[in-house]
């Protein structure tokens, strides 16, 4: 792998953060860490603020919902392959070098992970149902909105980059369509939201499981990513 620094791809700017203030500082200081926005939306800040000869490679990381039937919140996804939603079957396996130096960095961490179908979805896959059906047919471990998208920017740019994600909702978790409108543009709560909660005992339990499942996921991401930076690469 060439000199230069790590860049980090999130989505959202919470799960930037997140995974930010969970890492050490000498880990910090060997990354990029940016911010695409769901859905990519937008990519272009990806070119306007990190310079691809400043960078040795691309990690995209973030949140996912888990839809293999055995995994569960806090459990590692390296995207192999990374496919959008209604595109034929294949998609875009990642880096190889860095795929095995992931494993490794994973298996050093002592994290429960799983290698393989990662897909790239236009919104958020919200009920176990839908999630169990992604399984069964397509053999989908888990559902993000960024990696296929930052990956087509990575190859243009000619980058090695790989999609690494954390389960946040595990494959029998409903995200109630409330809590999804709760969240802003950014990753952050709209204004107003969390009074819309009170007095929906049901909703407030959702939304606090949902975050306790999130800050899980990010712990994972953070120990994940500082064995990665920790992990020798491939001459």
């Amino acid at each position: 792998m060439r000199d230069g620094r790590l860049l980090v791809v999130a989505g959202l700017a919470l799960e930037a953060r997140g995974l930010l203030r969970r890492l050490p500082p000498d880990t910090r200081r060997l990354l990029t860490v940016e911010t695409v926005g769901p859905g990519a939306a937008h990519l272009e800040r990806l070119a306007v603020g990190s310079s691809p000869s400043a960078h040795a490679a691309v990690l995209v990381t973030g949140l996912a919902g888990g839809c293999g039937p055995d995994l569960r919140p806090g459990d590692v996804i390296v995207g192999d392959p990374v496919a959008t939603a209604g595109a034929a079957r294949g998609g875009d396996r990642g880096d190889a070098g860095l795929r095995r130096r992931a494993v490794r960095a994973l298996e050093a961490a002592q994290l429960r992970y799983r290698v393989g179908r990662l897909l790239t979805v236009d919104d958020v896959v919200a009920t176990a149902e839908a999630k169990a059906q992604l399984w069964r047919t397509e053999g989908v471990l888990a559902v993000d909105m960024e990696s296929a998208h930052v990956l087509a920017w990575a190859r243009r740019a000619g980058l090695p980059a790989l999609a690494v994600r954390a389960v946040a909702d595990g494959p029998g978790d409903d995200v109630p369509q409330d809590l999804l409108g709760a969240v802003g543009a950014d990753g952050g709560i709209r204004a107003g939201a969390v009074a819309r909660f009170l007095g929906r005992p049901a909703l407030v339990g959702a939304a606090w499981r949902l975050g306790r499942r999130s800050r899980q996921a990010l712990e994972s991401l953070a120990r994940f990513v500082r064995a990665f930076a920790d992990t020798p690469g491939e001459p």
